[in-house]
């Protein structure tokens, strides 16, 4: 059976709205000389775009598109309060030097005025930022090995001061090394000079706004990093969120409001030494976020608990549950909690 020519050009013609209108018209059949009357199409329907790493509706489709921005933010006494961090979407805390840690928190859907104190990068930073599939990355420096395989494992373009010096501000109010700030807008810009083409992050947590079935109740989590630092999580159920302790006092912003989440993810982790060392000789903690592991997911007051996933870095995390079904999350901002494979978090 042959096609019918004109059947045959709407294959070539498809990207080209005018030059199809003017072919239907002259390949339309008639009838007694008269035209078949033209049908009219229904209006397209306009999904609104998400968030990638928090699954809420976007609005701005230009802004959505924008790199992910992560700064790395200090997290000792000295340090806080701190700043920015109810802003960001997405913070990881990893152990760090002398039982510490130090926090990654990624910016894409809000901007912050002032985000710090911001400090230097640790080799799990890599694969961190390979996960968001690089993007942006604020930071004060570090050792230069650390910093040579951070660059080279994460895709992210750096934004440290050397790259966008007006970016940063010192105060001197406070210790250093404790007191470099930065702001996200600042760094955006440079971002744009320096990647105009860098893209959105990429998705790799589920969300969805009901509740999931199974878990239990649960009022927060307790976590021991080391002897030198611990954190804590309770529900709040008026404000619908988690509210964050850390090293047994509330976790306070300048300003006073405490640092909140909608999700609490708890990874364990295996701790390697890494070959760098502190200023003591110490070898620098590596968390290790490629293989697999148990997982604890905290959501809308309730517990649940699973395992997480990443056969490499160049794949990202999966939160499992029962039957290998994806965990999702509640659509808003979360905290992923590294905790070194010899600890185990207390539920309450």
């Amino acid at each position: 059976m042959r096609r019918h020519p004109c059947l045959r050009s709407l294959r070539w013609l498809a990207a080209g709205t005018a030059a199809l209108v003017l072919l239907l018209a002259g390949c339309s059949h008639k009838s007694n000389g008269t035209a078949a009357p033209a049908t009219t199409s229904p209006p397209a329907t306009t999904v609104p775009p998400v968030w990638p790493l928090t699954g809420l509706p976007a609005g701005d489709a230009a802004r959505a598109a924008r790199p992910p921005l992560s700064i790395k933010v200090d997290n000792v006494t000295p340090a806080r309060p701190q700043a920015g961090l109810n802003d960001a979407d997405l913070v990881s805390e990893e152990l760090v030097e002398g039982g510490l840690t130090r926090l990654l928190a990624t910016f894409h859907s809000h901007d912050a005025a002032v985000v710090g104190p911001v400090r230097s990068v640790r080799p799990v930073d890599g694969p961190l930022l390979r996960e968001l599939g690089g993007g942006l990355l604020g930071f004060s420096g570090g050792a230069a090995g650390v910093v040579d395989r951070v660059r080279k494992s994460s895709a992210a373009t750096f934004l440290s001061p050397g790259q966008a010096p007006s970016a940063y501000r010192r105060d001197p109010a406070r210790p250093a090394p404790h007191n470099q700030f930065t702001g996200t807008p600042a760094l955006y810009q440079a971002g744009k000079r320096l990647a105009p083409k860098a893209g959105p992050p990429r998705t790799f947590l589920t969300f969805a706004a009901a509740k999931p079935a199974g878990g239990k109740a649960a009022g927060g989590v307790r976590l021991r990093f080391s002897p030198s630092a611990s954190a804590a999580w309770r529900w709040d159920a008026g404000g619908g969120h988690w509210a964050r302790s850390q090293d047994g006092t509330p976790d306070r912003l300048v300003g006073g409001q405490q640092v909140t989440a909608d999700n609490v993810v708890v990874l364990r982790v295996r701790i390697r030494a890494d070959q760098n060392t502190d200023v003591l000789g110490n070898p620098t903690p590596d968390p290790v976020v490629v293989g697999s592991g148990t997982a604890w997911v905290l959501r809308d007051g309730r517990l649940l608990s699973g395992s997480w996933r990443r056969p490499s870095e160049d794949q990202p995390t999966r939160l499992l549950g029962a039957g290998g079904a994806a965990i999702a999350l509640h659509p808003g901002r979360t905290w992923i909690e590294l905790l070194p494979s010899g600890q185990r978090p207390a539920f309450g």
